[in-house]
């Protein structure tokens, strides 16, 4: 196993986008429950669930910007 040594600044900003990228997904969920399952898509509602047990494992993704995440949450 190999180890990585990064600065600690780097450390926390990365457990902070993980924070704001939990509560994002917090309140997707949140919004997304309020919708009648019946108006989504069987598709979109298995992708979504896909993603959600990628994140719950600890998968992450990372984006160079704000607005990158923002086009690939639209996207969903």
């Amino acid at each position: 196993m190999s180890t990585i040594t990064i600065q600690k600044k780097e450390y926390q900003d990365i457990i902070q986008r993980q924070s704001l990228i939990e509560k994002e997904l917090a309140f997707l969920r949140k919004s997304f429950f309020e919708f009648d399952e019946i108006n989504i898509r069987p598709s979109a509602m298995r992708r979504w669930e896909r993603i959600s047990r990628g994140i719950d494992k600890g998968k992450g993704r990372s984006f160079t910007s704000a607005k990158k995440m923002k086009e690939w949450l639209k996207n969903l």
